[in-house]
């Protein structure tokens, strides 16, 4: 047997014996996963010409957001500003339009400073601590398209 049949080999064992796992990588960790939130934000549309307007941020990670907003195309870039109840400073993030789909707007934050970061991990945090650890709930924002044969 070549070396290249028995790493193939060897692979399909490894999956053959490999248990599925049905929990991410991320499951621990409760502020990976979006949470339910009702925050008044603004965002500024980044183009041609500024544009500023006043949103609401429906649920919040560390990653991103999603938005109740007008459509933008993918790949719009954003400043995103939003205060949290824990917090005096507002936060100001620069964000990306993942997906639009029919009442908001999909970000994922682009580049966010280190404080920042430490800031809304605490604010998840204490958004379970609130919960008396019961799970956040998940929030579907749009099915994947299916997959053609």
């Amino acid at each position: 047997m070549n070396p290249t049949q028995l790493l193939l080999e060897s692979s399909r064992a490894a999956s053959r014996t490999a248990a599925p796992t049905t929990r991410r990588l991320t499951d621990h960790d409760p502020s990976a996963h979006r949470h339910i939130v009702d925050l008044g934000a603004t965002v500024r549309v980044s183009g041609g010409e500024l544009r500023v307007q006043s949103c609401r941020i429906r649920s919040l990670s560390l990653g991103g957001a999603f938005v109740e907003l007008h459509w933008l195309p993918a790949g719009t870039l954003v400043n995103l500003t939003f205060g949290l109840p824990t917090v005096d400073e507002r936060l100001s993030l620069d964000a990306v339009v993942h997906r639009c789909p029919n009442n908001g707007v999909s970000v994922l934050f682009d580049s966010p400073r280190a404080w920042e970061l430490w800031v809304l991990w605490r604010y998840l945090v204490s958004l379970d601590d609130d919960a008396d650890q019961e799970p956040t709930t998940r929030i579907i924002i749009a099915e994947p398209p299916a997959e053609e044969p």
